[in-house]
């Protein structure tokens, strides 16, 4: 059976080779396709002390910590670690280190000492910009790192009036010098790594993957074609998605630059900081993932802040649920909750829908232009349109490969085509659903059970806030069973009675081969990432410490 290979109804922008800061902040004609905006327009707003950073004062500054970087013997194509939470001095860094051509690998902000020893490591890191706060992790992390650090290579991610903090270090404003060039990335050279996000996977160490300067401009020339049309005086986003995710790095950290639109930085999702924030700075975009979603929808505080500003929430990093989309519409139906679907490995956008379009809810949308995209099933063959299979994709948004790792990076490439792992349909209309993970998938006596399929399921159970599903092994049936986690609402009393009716309210609803005779089990949270992807790994490493859990009367 032929290829059956889909691409975007979208025009294909112009593609640069230059390099990312070039193209954001060109030195030259021809850098750049961009609009070039005032320089006296807000580029970042910190949220909780209404310090702002100009367009202008951005490139100045990134020139000048582009200079004070190299004073320390960096060059280009060095890796510098970002590791710290949302913050003006995050953004400045690391727009500093793409002036002066450093190879960034940002770190998660929750990393533990072997954690963030893996990636210091494992990326070759030489120097890092770190939140004050993280040095006594930092200092638990270094008998573990092949390299030492000394103070000069060690930054602080705040300013200089922050002190006290230990003597030896400086602040990031500390190690400025004059504004010089940032470093060139042209042609061929625009295929060197820019960005290094460590993706954590299903299985194994997190690996780095590699985007260069041309996968990440060509991701927001596409973008950009298809995303939310964002204006310039007109539009405000809202930064809480962390930067250190390939996510918050592409449609926060850096497109609202090539729009001319203003990000309001908070450190993290906070309910009432957002609330407060979304009033105060009458911010009109947000990017969020679908735990804040959750918490939007049964919060008691909505009511109390004026959200009127909002137009659209786009969701993504997770799948979004059409009945949980549909309860947020109904609650606050002035803001249009979009979704969108990517990957590290992509850059990460791959589709996307707008606030403009009528989309069913649950469906992730048309695919963006650059991209080509087949659906495999599991037997090799391209499936046929509305069927389910795993999306490849292939295009100049794909990364170049996982840092160091040449055996992963065969694993996930089949020649050019990246092989996400994920299943998802396609419509006629040119709208995809993503439906689970090819890895997740639950086999019960050969029947296929997606977990994703349940976890929405079990939201539209009254007092079900969240859940998690997976398989456990039953050596007397020989098969997996499907076992399911989930919150239960503030005013469940008997927690045990409530796993036995959740049960039997799921048997009613789905076919035989899917009701959860590995049972209910209910627990404080769904482990997440940062990033909002339920950590199957983790309720599957908790499993196996746990009693036999409660069961429907007959499943």
């Amino acid at each position: 059976m032929p290829q059956i290979i889909y691409t975007s109804d979208h025009p294909v922008p112009p593609l640069p080779e230059v390099g990312l800061f070039n193209y954001l902040f060109p030195e030259k004609p021809g850098d750049s396709p961009l609009q070039q905006f005032d320089p006296s327009i807000p580029a970042f707003i910190d949220g909780a002390t209404d310090r702002t950073v100009t367009r202008g004062e951005l490139k100045e500054t990134s020139l000048r910590l582009a200079t004070g970087i190299r004073a320390l013997g960096l060059k280009r194509g060095d890796v510098a670690c970002l590791w710290g939470l949302n913050s003006i001095e995050w953004a400045l860094a690391a727009y500093g280190c793409m002036a002066a051509g450093l190879t960034v690998s940002p770190a998660n902000y929750a990393y533990g000492p072997p954690e963030v020893a893996h990636q210091v490591n494992n990326s070759g890191t030489q120097v890092i910009f770190i939140e004050p706060s993280l040095l006594p992790t930092f200092d638990a992390a270094r008998p573990l790192l092949k390299r030492q650090f000394p103070a000069s290579r060690v930054i602080l991610l705040c300013e200089p009036k922050d002190k006290p903090f230990p003597s030896q270090y400086k602040a990031l404003g500390e190690i400025m010098g004059q504004p010089g060039k940032a470093a060139r990335f042209d042609g061929k050279d625009s295929r060197m790594t820019a960005w290094l996000c460590y993706s954590s996977g299903t299985t194994g160490l997190p690996k780095g993957v590699m985007t260069s300067h041309h996968n990440m401009t060509s991701q927001l020339q596409a973008v950009n074609v298809a995303y939310q049309n964002l204006k310039s005086g007109e539009d405000v986003v809202l930064g809480i998605l962390p930067f250190s995710h390939i996510y918050g790095l592409t449609v926060v950290l850096l497109q609202p630059t090539t729009v001319g639109v203003p990000v309001v930085i908070l450190p993290r999702f906070e309910e009432i900081a957002v609330l407060s924030a979304i009033e105060k700075y009458r911010i009109t975009h947000g990017l969020i993932v679908p735990p804040v979603v959750i918490v939007l929808l049964h919060s008691k505080n909505v009511a109390k802040y004026d959200l009127s500003s909002v137009k659209t929430f786009m969701s993504g990093a997770a799948p979004l649920s059409a009945e949980v989309t549909e309860q947020f519409n109904k609650r606050i139906p002035h803001i249009a909750l979009t979704q969108g679907y990517g990957m590290t490995e992509t850059s990460p956008v791959s589709h996307c829908t707008t606030g403009d379009e009528n989309v069913e809810p649950g469906w992730v949308g048309r695919i963006l232009p650059t991209f080509e995209a087949r659906l495999v099933k599991e037997d090799g063959e391209d499936a046929k349109e509305g069927e389910r299979g795993e999306i490849w994709m292939r295009g100049p948004s794909v990364m170049m490969g996982y840092h160091d790792n040449p055996e992963a990076t065969a694993k996930t490439m089949d020649g050019d085509w990246l092989k996400t792992g994920d299943v998802l349909i396609r419509r006629d209309d040119g709208h995809y659903k993503v439906v689970d993970r090819v890895k997740e998938l639950i086999k019960y006596k050969g029947f296929q059970v997606p977990p994703a399929e349940l976890e929405s399921l079990l939201l539209q159970h009254p007092q079900v806030v969240d859940s998690g599903v997976i398989g456990i092994w039953d050596d007397s049936q020989a098969t997996e069973l499907p076992r399911a986690y989930i919150v239960a609402s503030a005013d469940t009393t008997d927690k045990d009675s409530l796993a036995k009716e959740v049960a039997t309210w799921v048997a009613s609803k789905v076919a035989n081969h899917k009701r959860l005779r590995g049972g209910v089990i209910v627990i404080d949270a769904i482990p997440k990432s940062p990033s909002g992807k339920i950590l199957r790994k983790d309720l599957r490493e908790q499993a196996k410490k746990e009693p036999a859990p409660v069961r429907a009367a007959k499943l």
